[in-house]
């Protein structure tokens, strides 16, 4: 007789498992930017409605979703929260090849933000009940592998995939491993004691939402380092989003290739920045908390004037270095930020804190970014229709701006994270 499946407190196995989920969460998000082309010859969509299908149709719901499941989060078992969303997104994922239309698109798409909703705010908080606070930076540098490895896998087998059967195969196949996930997490995960590592772990209490917001209020520099990242990010969902695109209506690069190069350019860089990031920040810490807001400060102000370089470039193998140095560098602020946003707050108010946050990356980020860059490029491609990539162009490149503001901020930040780390350490 076989024995069921014993649920595991080991740290590692759950870190490992939840990367895996939010890999392939990553993977059914942005598996449409691969298949941007293909959709809009088949369908015969514009760029701004292919905005709306990657970004404003995904992200309004998951973003207004996030914060009231994340509040159950804090009352309920995270680990069956994380199970549904997963099983939930990963449907609504494969649902997007049997669409045949612009609006059955969208709606299997709002299907999949609503079941991403439940994923990241419920898995951070998981991890920092498992990991202690001096090592939550490098635990969400691991997990937040998952952007890089989401895209490498997203790219480069979502674009083969449409390359060689259809883009309807390509979000099926994307969408089926998630359910397996999802039984994997509800079998295998044990819930752990709230704020174990933390002096608020006997606390039982979960605080109004009210307080979780006067948090980000009240503390400068997780203000800042808030609205930097969130500039940033919607710069960064912009671009990217087209960059598969861009490929094909620039070089002349197929589906496969251009997925395979774009996937390779988020997967290998990304992966370095990650866990570089995570790494020196903990780190360089010890001795200089401030460098939790230098670090992406200094990374946003640099990949600006990359991309600028990038997209003047002439053939496609410069256009792709330069794409990669932006990878190395801008990632590295992602498990930064989760890690400073948890350490400051509570435990019980920590996946309503990374839901406050995911709604202002979704929403903002995701919502507009891809949309703004495809409306401005239908609005400068109308200008000069001979030129196929001169209008993406010209709006990826004034996207690209968005970074330096985005440093700004960081830096303002960096003045005063020092003080405020120290005082949500000894609970303040």
């Amino acid at each position: 007789m076989h024995q069921p499946l014993r649920k595991v407190s080991n740290p590692y196995w759950v870190l490992g498992l939840l990367t895996l989920v939010n890999t392939f969460g990553f993977i059914d998000r942005i598996v449409i930017q691969t298949l941007v082309q293909p959709i809009k010859i088949d369908l015969a969509l514009s760029d701004a409605e292919l905005g709306i299908l990657g970004g404003l149709s995904f992200a309004v719901l998951h973003a207004l979703l996030s914060i009231p499941v994340a509040r159950l989060a804090e009352q309920r078992s995270r680990v069956v929260i994380i199970a549904i969303g997963t099983a939930l997104w990963s449907i609504a994922t494969s649902l997007c090849g049997a669409t045949a239309n612009f609006a059955q698109l969208m709606l299997a798409r709002i299907g999949v933000g609503i079941g991403e909703a439940a994923g990241v705010p419920a898995s951070t908080s998981l991890i920092s009940d498992y990991f202690p606070r001096s090592w939550r930076a490098s635990a969400m540098a691991v997990f937040m592998l998952a952007v890089p490895f989401g895209a490498m896998i997203g790219g480069a087998g979502g674009g083969w995939i449409a390359q060689h059967y259809s883009w309807r195969t390509a979000f099926v196949a994307a969408g089926l491993p998630g359910v397996v996930l999802a039984i994997l997490v509800l079998l295998t995960i044990r819930e752990p004691q709230r704020g174990r590592f933390d002096q608020e772990a006997h606390a039982s209490d979960t605080p109004p939402l009210k307080h979780v917001l006067r948090r980000f209020t009240e503390i400068r520099s997780l203000r800042y380092l808030v609205i930097g990242t969130t500039i940033s990010t919607t710069a960064g969902y912009g671009i990217n989003y087209f960059i598969p695109a861009y490929y094909g209506r620039r070089f002349g690069l197929d589906f496969a290739e251009a997925g395979m190069i774009s996937g390779l350019i988020g997967s290998v860089p990304g992966i370095l920045g990650i866990i570089g990031g995570g790494f020196l920040a903990d780190r360089w810490a010890r001795r200089n908390p401030r460098v939790y807001a230098l670090i992406p400060m200094a990374g946003f102000l640099l990949t600006a004037p990359l991309y600028l370089w990038a997209f003047v470039q002439q053939d496609w193998v410069g256009f792709t270095a330069l794409l990669a140095a932006t990878a190395l560098i801008q990632f590295s602020y992602i498990p930064i930020s989760a890690a400073v946003i948890q350490n400051m707050m509570h435990p019980r108010m920590r996946a309503s804190a990374s839901a406050i946050v995911n709604l202002l990356y979704s929403l903002i980020g995701l919502g507009l970014g891809p949309l703004c860059v495809g409306a401005l490029s239908d609005h400068f491609g109308s200008r000069d229709p001979a030129s196929p990539a001169g209008g993406l162009q010209h709006a990826m490149m004034g996207f690209a701006l968005l970074y330096v503001l985005g440093g700004l901020f960081l830096a303002i930040s960096s003045r005063t994270v020092r003080d405020d780390l120290e005082r949500a350490t000894q609970g303040g």
